[in-house]
């Protein structure tokens, strides 16, 4: 039997849980990472998207703060689908956008939060990388979509000069004169 502690996300983050699955194969099943790159959901301010974080993974402001440097940060490693999905969701709750990409290793690790350790580098290739000049064509032929211009007829519109009332005459909305008697208030100048 293998077994893998981890602390869970939601309503059961204050419980230590374990998982035992009897005949558990990482190799056969696919694995996946749940990868934070700093963005938070639209509406949501930062700073209450960094203490609901803080709150659910029981982290200091330090490494919080850490998590929204812009790179990539692997939040969990080693989770199947499912597992994979609920910690997206409950980060999606506090507030905050998380990507589930698959794992490219096999290996059974499963801290939460180690910070630098866990930021992604990219790996470049061993030919040599060539920049395109700037204006060019990088996309191949077979990727490249044919772009046919829209006919659209603009010759009933026109263009009004600056400063010009862009409303005629007859959707002008009239506002009768008002005679207000104000005679009657003063100043106090009790000074």
């Amino acid at each position: 039997m293998n077994c893998q502690a981890f602390t869970p996300l939601g309503s059961f983050l204050n419980n230590r849980v374990r998982i035992c699955i009897e005949g558990w194969n990482t190799v056969s099943e696919q694995r996946y990472e749940v990868v934070f790159r700093g963005d938070v959901v639209p509406g949501q301010s930062i700073v209450e998207v960094k203490q609901r974080l803080a709150e659910l993974f029981g982290a200091d402001s330090a490494r919080i703060d850490g998590m929204f440097s812009g790179r990539p940060v692997v939040i969990k490693r080693n989770l199947d689908e499912d597992m994979a999905e609920r910690y997206q969701s409950s980060m999606r709750k506090a507030g905050a956008v998380v990507d589930i990409r698959r794992s490219a290793e096999t290996e059974s690790d499963s801290s939460v939060l180690r910070g630098e350790a866990n930021q992604v580098s990219p790996q470049l290739p061993d030919e040599e990388v060539e920049v395109a000049p700037v204006g060019a064509d990088v996309l191949t032929p077979e990727y490249r979509r044919d772009f046919s211009p829209a006919e659209i007829d603009t010759s009933y519109m026109s263009i009004a000069e600056t400063g010009a009332n862009l409303l005629r005459d007859n959707e002008k909305q009239v506002v009768p004169d008002r005679k207000v008697d104000t005679s009657h208030l003063s100043l106090d100048d009790s000074e």
